[in-house]
């Protein structure tokens, strides 16, 4: 199903397929004649079908683009450079491992461009399928997080793909050149409210946890609907707390959210105080973040 969402935004018509390995390692990658590859390991770790799909956009246009094929062919001529120098150089060993050294670093560093290719362009048809676009940082970001729980090497010359880091960074400066807005809880699926009932009261829910209550009966439930429609608008996992207020306004007060007001005084009869609306949202929002510990969100 996600694939097919792909398919109109490629451009060579290859008989493309997804399939997948039982195994634990967090992987994905394709075949030059568009076969994708997908282990359950990594379908267990990704946690939306929006990063499942990023993960497919990226491997996507590896196949697309040829990739497999351009780097094969610059590994072929750099391997005739190496055997005329070994020729060259009688088969001394010094030059044959310097060689081997080189070669290993100069095919890795195109592979590195045509990774860096494969995340752009994979950005590029994530947004035009109709996904997050910020499926691919939450991913990656997921990633980075996984990463620091277990032992590290520089792999130096053999390190084959940008580091996590710099491909975080470099897609949130894509999105920031394409007026992409950053919105990870769409991504992740977080922070979303919804309205509904218990005993004799409307509560307003983030992520199924109560955050504020009215009484049933008169215009309250519209209320909570307008206030929903609001926070789903402007309360996002890249919020900083202090831009949840509950300030002074002509002569009572008022819970800002970012740039919008939520809700102003005078409340409802039976209402709950601005002050624990105010203390439920910071609230959902620290768990929201929890579950997503990677990012910088400030950033």
């Amino acid at each position: 199903m996600l694939l097919n969402r792909f398919l109109p935004l490629l451009s060579r018509p290859l008989p493309y397929e997804v399939k997948i390995i039982r195994d634990e390692m967090i992987n994905a990658f394709s075949l030059p004649g568009g076969t994708i590859y997908f282990t359950t390991g990594i379908i267990d770790f990704l946690r939306t079908d929006g990063e499942i799909a990023a993960i497919l956009a990226h491997e996507l246009i590896h196949a697309d683009k040829g990739h497999v094929m351009i780097q094969t062919a610059r590994a072929s001529k750099i391997s005739l450079a190496g055997l005329l120098l070994l020729v060259a150089s009688q088969g001394s060993v010094g030059p044959m491992i310097l060689t081997n050294l080189a070669q290993i670093a100069v095919t890795n560093s195109y592979s590195k461009d045509l990774e860096r290719e494969a995340d752009r362009e994979g950005f590029r048809i994530l947004e035009g399928a109709g996904f997050p676009p910020a499926a691919m940082i939450t991913a990656l970001e997921a990633m980075a997080y996984d990463q620091l729980k277990h032992p590290y090497f520089d792999p130096g010359v053999f390190m084959t793909h940008p580091e996590l880091s710099e491909r975080i960074a470099y897609i949130l400066e894509i999105a920031r050149e394409r007026g992409f807005p950053l919105h990870r809880k769409n991504a992740l699926h977080l922070l979303s409210p919804s309205v509904g009932e218990e005993e004799e009261r409307l509560v307003l829910r983030l992520d199924g946890n109560p955050v504020w209550s009215l009484p049933r009966g008169g215009e309250n439930e519209r209320l909570l609907e307008e206030i929903s429609a609001k926070i789903e608008a402007h309360l996002q996992m890249e919020t900083p707390p202090f831009e949840i207020q509950v300030l002074s306004l002509g002569g009572g007060k008022a819970l800002r959210l970012g740039p919008a007001l939520i809700l102003s005084e005078p409340l409802p009869s039976g209402a709950e105080p601005l002050e624990s609306f105010r203390n439920a949202l910071v609230h959902s929002l620290g768990k929201a973040r929890d579950t997503h510990p990677g990012a910088h969100y400030l950033r």
